[in-house]
């Protein structure tokens, strides 16, 4: 289990959410343990174009995202 501790962001992850301010904002308002989840489903990630359509889609979905 986790600690309250706000995750560290992967660098790719970072620059992706930087660059959609939507999903930017869904992402911090999640609690830390939902932060971890995608920021652990983002390491599978294979390329830049695979991170930022996840990134999307975490915008466009809002709660509803799946990982």
């Amino acid at each position: 289990m986790y600690s309250g501790e706000k995750p560290r962001i992967p660098l790719g992850l970072g620059y992706a959410l930087a660059e959609n301010t939507s999903a930017l904002k869904y992402f911090a308002e999640l609690s830390s343990e939902r932060q971890r989840e995608i920021i652990d489903r983002s390491r599978d990630m294979h390329s830049r174009a695979e991170l930022r359509s996840y990134v999307r889609n975490m915008a466009c979905l809002g709660s509803d995202v799946i990982i």
